[in-house]
């Protein structure tokens, strides 16, 4: 109420307190009542304006607060979905953003680490430089390369900072990149320039040899039957060409070895594909009676494409291997996984196991851990689940047992 009003309400109040007569205190009071009529319905008016107001303003706060929080929804969504880990920590230390992808790079949950400093995590050096010095003089790092020997990682690195807008907002960019399996790649790939170019002078080699070789023995055994009645001169004949024919069967595995391997693919239920297996391997003679053989194989179908001849000599040449790990008998169990757009067969027995110096050798050429062996066993099936586009993976412990994991992809 203005103080014009209050004023006038007053003065018609003195008025009417101060009348000589009924009748003109009633005309000072009915001027004062009317007065306040008139400045309620303007205070009313004034209400209702303002409570229009009020709801136009609510409305477009509402709009903006769903359009902020699908925003942030969206941003999140972002943040989300990079497949590198990202962590944004301000100035002070404190993490305020972590992605799912630095969750499980970091193996930490959020409610550990988020609207918390970083140090009481991990060490200040813990990046490969000191947390505290970068974000006191704003040094990023462009490109940092770190390994974590105890957790089987190497990390690229990278950082910038934000210093736009509210002091409150400034900070550090950390972006992590998981680079172990590129760098695993990396070495089979070259490890496959090597192997194709030993393969390629192996089989040079290997034709070189064989015409000599094949001279050698025809003039042994020549020599073998002219010398009938000088028996230990045709001893010495024997062994030349017992010499000539292991040398034939090393030139032999060679030369196949260092072809490639043309497969042939059809797509097979491969459950019933693994089922059949085991029915040949359980008729086989060379079965051993004291181990026993299981088989888990998932009862909904599973098509892949395969080369079901090239497949089953690796699967048989797998679990071969597994009864020879088993010289006082145990249990060699198959099995069969989906996984995502693959599917996993593992070969598992609980025989002697393997060293890591071992596996590491497993699929080097004439690498064996057998007296009879020649190690292109391995090699060979190796080859095959590659020409699948697959891979083949092993674990092993001393004394309780080996697992070969053959990952195939179920399209091409």
């Amino acid at each position: 109420m203005s103080d014009n009003i209050l004023q006038q309400l007053q003065q018609s109040a003195d008025l009417a307190l101060k009348s000589q007569s009924v009748q003109e205190g009633v005309h000072h009071l009915s001027r004062a009542f009317a007065l306040f009529s008139e400045e309620a319905n303007r205070l009313k008016s004034a209400y209702s304006k303002l409570q229009e107001r009020f709801q136009t303003v609510n409305q477009e706060l509402g709009l903006k607060i769903g359009e902020l929080s699908r925003l942030t929804h969206y941003l999140n969504n972002i943040l989300r979905h990079i497949s590198d880990a990202l962590l944004f920590i301000d100035l002070e230390g404190t993490v305020t953003i972590l992605n799912e992808a630095a969750q499980k790079l970091l193996k930490i949950k959020p409610e550990k680490i988020l609207f918390k400093k970083i140090g009481d995590h991990f060490p200040d050096d813990y990046f490969g430089f000191s947390m505290k010095e970068a974000l006191k003089f704003g040094i990023p790092h462009s490109l940092l390369y770190k390994s974590y020997p105890n957790e089987k990682k190497e990390m690229e690195i990278s950082t910038s900072f934000v210093f736009e807008g509210p002091k409150i907002y400034h900070g550090m960019i950390l972006v992590l990149r998981d680079i172990s399996e590129k760098q695993k790649l990396q070495l089979i790939a070259n490890r496959n320039d090597r192997m194709k170019e030993l393969g390629e002078m192996a089989a040079t080699i290997a034709h070189e040899i064989r015409n000599p070789l094949g001279g050698i023995r025809g003039y042994a055994s020549l020599l073998y039957r002219d010398l009938a009645e000088s028996r230990h001169l045709q001893e010495m004949a024997g062994f030349i060409i017992d010499g000539t024919k292991s040398l034939e069967k090393v030139v032999t595995a060679v030369l196949h070895y260092s072809k490639p391997v043309q497969v042939h693919f059809q797509t097979l239920e491969i459950g019933a594909y693994l089922k059949q297996i085991g029915k040949f391997v359980k008729v086989d003679p060379a079965f051993p009676e004291n181990v026993k053989f299981d088989m888990h194989i998932p009862h909904s179908p599973l098509l892949a494409p395969i080369d079901p001849e090239f497949l089953k000599s690796a699967l048989l040449n797998l679990i071969f291997n597994a009864f020879q790990a088993m010289p006082q008998g145990g249990v060699l169990t198959l099995s069969l996984l989906k996984n995502e757009n693959c599917c996993q067969i593992a070969i598992s027995d609980t025989g002697i196991g393997m060293e890591e110096e071992q596996m590491q050798n497993l699929f080097s050429p004439y690498f064996t851990t057998k007296q009879k062996g020649n190690g292109l066993g391995l090699v060979e099936t190796q080859k095959i689940i590659q020409a699948h586009f697959g891979t083949i993976d092993v674990r092993s412990q001393p004394g309780k047992g080996t697992t070969f994991t053959m990952t195939l992809p179920l399209k091409r």
